[in-house]
């Protein structure tokens, strides 16, 4: 379905993410403000590799979660009996997010091919084995 043209795009808009620190425990709102995120010390893991991501979108998705410190990381995946993926601060998973998704309220969504998903994942600098596609 086509977008209403007369609709006006947002460019960059503030907004606030409320979540919970392994999706269990303490509140956070991570505010965005001029497209850039607050909480820097925020951790996101993601135990599902990119390969795996369309098998079951839903769980891959409720699988990446926000975490203080490497060791929250390690608990919870030990007691949600999930391997330990990829790491990464908050305000490079969101420069990569924004890129990731870029224009998706103004162009019909595709779903990127290997070659899109492998540059994007190596312009970040996400180029350990756990972003591999094969």
């Amino acid at each position: 379905m086509a977008r209403d043209q007369s609709l006006p795009v947002p460019t960059t808009s503030d907004a606030n993410i409320f979540t919970r620190i392994g999706g269990e425990r303490g509140a956070v709102v991570v505010q965005v403000r001029g497209g850039a995120v607050s909480e820097p010390s925020l951790l996101f893991h993601l135990s599902t590799p990119p390969r795996q991501w369309w098998d079951n979108v839903i769980h891959a998705c409720a699988s990446f979660q926000p975490f203080r410190t490497e060791a929250d990381v390690d608990r919870w995946c030990a007691r949600h009996a999930l391997p330990k993926g990829a790491v990464v601060p908050l305000p490079e998973l969101w420069d990569f997010a924004r890129d990731w998704y870029g224009a998706y309220l103004r162009e019909p969504w595709h779903k990127r091919n290997a070659e899109e998903a492998k540059e994007l994942f190596q312009r970040h600098g996400f180029t350990s084995p756990f972003w591999s596609l094969a």
